[in-house]
């Protein structure tokens, strides 16, 4: 085996300690879920794609889905280090006694920093315009993600680690944290992935696990499996 396959290996075992942490806290206000995704990303130029999305939030004790989203996004490559994001999602319930709509606006500003070791850091401001039930709100993002990509059977595989804070409006404080593990696997041998800065036809699958916390809605811990199909034109 070789020292890559070790580390992944490795990875592979924080991101299982990771999970039996998170059970190990799982209270009477904690939930568990999936988050299923789809995202296409079509380029224009060398600068420029769009970007779509569709997913779903699913109980997975109940398997029923309570919330659905889609939205469709400009992207823009400043340079290599710092990308823009523009874009409009609308977000609704799905069954339930609570109806919910939302139509959303946001705005994203990503900085990319190679680290030693070939680690990439990621810092990602997220600025989102909120109409919940036809109530305006605002909301800030920040969350920082610490990536490796490996090379297994010739495939890229990329084990990520990310946290981040939620600032409301509504609330004037910072309401939400989550903190995700993960990794990527491509389904195209040989072909980079992370030091692309706009990957080109590539099918990537992400699964991940993810622990919640929020100080301001119920309920107030979410456990979630994240499995996310990105279409790369």
């Amino acid at each position: 085996m070789t020292v890559n396959v070790w580390r992944l290996v490795c990875l592979v075992a924080l991101a299982a300690a990771f999970s039996s942490s998170v059970h190990a806290q799982q209270d009477s206000d904690t939930v568990k879920q999936i988050w299923p995704e789809v995202d296409i990303y079509i380029p224009l130029n060398e600068k420029f794609r769009l970007f779509f999305l569709a997913t779903t939030t699913k109980n997975e004790e109940t398997r029923d889905n309570t919330e659905g989203q889609v939205g469709a996004h400009v992207d823009y490559q400043l340079n290599k280090k710092v990308s823009l994001r523009a874009g409009y999602r609308y977000a609704f319930s799905l069954g339930g006694s609570d109806p919910y709509k939302e139509h959303r606006i946001i705005f994203e500003q990503t900085l990319r920093q190679p680290l030693p070791l070939q680690v990439l850091f990621s810092d990602r401001n997220r600025e989102d315009l909120r109409w919940v039930n036809g109530e305006f709100s605002a909301r800030y993002r920040n969350r920082v993600t610490l990536e490796r990509e490996f090379k297994v059977l010739n495939r890229p595989v990329t084990p990520y680690g990310s946290a981040e804070v939620f600032y409301d409006s509504r609330f004037n404080a910072w309401s939400r944290n989550r903190l995700t593990v993960g990794a990527q696997f491509s389904f195209k041998r040989g072909a980079p992935l992370i030091s692309l800065i706009h990957p080109k036809k590539q099918l990537v699958l992400d699964v991940s696990l993810a622990r919640q916390n929020d100080s301001r809605s119920q309920p107030s811990h979410v456990r979630a499996l994240g499995i996310a199909f990105s279409i790369y034109f």
